[in-house]
């Protein structure tokens, strides 16, 4: 694992050419420097008035990722004659964002919400239209990782390029020191016996921190326990079993697992997640986005090499991990006027010269979504990737062999969308705060956020 097969076929003919094409071109080599962008959403127009048809895109890309999707749309414009609008938006606003521009009669031509959840919500809310001819003619699952494709009704919806996986983050040199069980471990008890080995509060050490803010990804820890144990919260034929045994000892293992995470975990946001680990403060953590320390000098230099990535652990040997996936990658706006230039600029994004360049401009950071990435000499001549190589293909080991979109894939090989929405509206987040800080019953928790769940869907579901 961590290594892509080479091809068969169409898909393999396709990867030469498109590695030809790439090696005839510049590509940048490192993780890109450039001001910061004050503002969540920024609109501009890359062309300059050429005159030509204007393609409208959203999405979320981070900032080192944004200037190269900048400087592939400057390319896009002068090859079609055309100019490319382009607008990055933050996870809470972009759905709205997109909806409200569908309904003002100026829509977006591709889009990428910041989330599978969010992304699945706009199918639903008919932003998108099918792209499976897309999706067919660069070569399906030729071109793209098997687990980054996803289907809605039998419909392709979406073209990934880049994702990225969850994972548990631990300081190697902490457990070596405190003697504790060292990741990957086999179940719940050996984590939870390594967070109580590894937690001294004379040293203002934790074990593993608890999140509880309101964000979308506090939900992550949780939700990836519940598949790792076997439970879900809606089933294949739409019913809610959020109330089910497999939740119960989920939350019962979030609360006993919260005894050692310092309180000021509850309140900690995204940002504030990765330097407390780097600085000492958890011995372990887990993160779903930028899980490599491509900026670890920023933090604290002197765990250069100590910092790892494990699976979260399943209930026991009986269950495999969950890792959840993101990186359903943009789509084609259902109101696009310009569906086939528009289709154009989607290719090149879901090239695999597009993806090599998105790749570089932040290394380790990212899982490729299509295949023979990981072979190209430029990907690991960058210093980042150098310097993290075995940490990085730990990662994509972890993506490869435990990998799920499970904001929206609620059983292997089926899709439902309900699930993402009630995800993203935090009814898992919620009940690990009622049992954690309103000391509520795990079994009561369940049942009642399984109500709540069923009241707040019951137009979608069969239950």
């Amino acid at each position: 694992m961590g290594n892509d097969t080479s091809g068969r076929g169409i898909g393999a003919k396709q990867r030469a050419a498109t590695r030809d094409t790439y090696r005839r071109r510049t590509v940048l080599k490192g993780a890109t420097t450039g001001a910061t962008i004050g503002a969540l959403s920024v609109a501009g127009c890359l062309g300059g008035g050429n005159g030509g048809p204007v393609l409208r895109v959203i999405n979320s890309a981070y900032q080192q990722q944004e200037d190269e999707y900048r400087a592939i749309f400057d390319e896009f414009e002068e090859e079609h004659d055309c100019e490319v609008e382009y607008t990055r938006s933050d996870f809470a606003s972009a759905p709205s964002e997109a909806a409200q521009a569908q309904a003002g009669g100026n829509p977006y031509d591709l889009l990428m919400l910041a989330s599978p959840g969010n992304n699945v919500f706009g199918v639903q809310e008919g932003l998108y239209q099918p792209i499976n001819d897309v999706i067919e003619d660069m070569g399906a699952e030729d071109h793209w990782r098997e687990e980054f494709l996803v289907q809605i009704d039998g419909d392709y919806y979406f073209a990934p390029n880049t994702g990225t996986v969850s994972t548990l983050i631990y300081r190697e040199d902490l457990f070596n020191e405190y003697d504790a069980p060292m990741p990957p471990f086999d179940s719940w008890d050996e984590y939870h016996t390594a967070a109580e080995t590894m937690t001294d509060e004379d040293e203002n050490l934790y074990g593993s921190p608890v999140f509880l803010g309101s964000n979308h990804f506090h939900g992550i820890l949780p939700l990836s326990l519940l598949h790792g144990r076997g439970g879900s919260i809606i089933n294949t034929d739409d019913e809610v079993v959020y109330d089910s045994e497999e939740t119960v000892e989920m939350l019962e293992f979030m609360r006993d697992l919260n005894e050692f995470s310092p309180q000021a975990a509850h309140g900690a946001d995204i940002p504030e997640m990765r330097p407390p680990l780097y600085q000492g403060t958890y011995a372990m953590t887990w993160y779903s986005t930028n899980v490599i320390p491509y900026d670890i000098e920023q933090y604290n230099p002197d765990l250069t090499g100590d910092v790892q990535v494990a699976p979260i652990p399943a209930y026991d040997s009986s269950y495999e991990p969950v890792a959840r996936l993101t990186g359903l990658g943009h789509g084609l706006g259902a109101e696009t006027e310009h569906p086939e230039l528009a289709k154009d600029l989607l290719r090149e994004i879901t090239s695999f010269e597009g993806v090599m360049r998105l790749m570089t401009a932040q290394p380790a950071s990212h899982v490729p979504a299509i295949h023979g990435i990981l072979e190209e000499d430029d990907l690991w001549e960058t210093d980042v990737m150098q310097d993290y190589e075995e940490h990085y293909r730990d990662l994509v080991d972890i993506a490869d062999e435990y990998g799920r979109v499970v904001a929206v894939e609620e059983n292997e090989g089926h899709i439902n969308p309900v699930t993402g929405q009630a995800v993203a509206e935090t009814h898992v987040i919620s009940s690990v705060q009622d049992v954690i800080l309103e000391d509520e019953d795990p079994q009561d928790a369940a049942e009642h956020w399984a109500d709540e769940i069923r009241d707040d869907y019951a137009d979608q579901l069969n239950d």
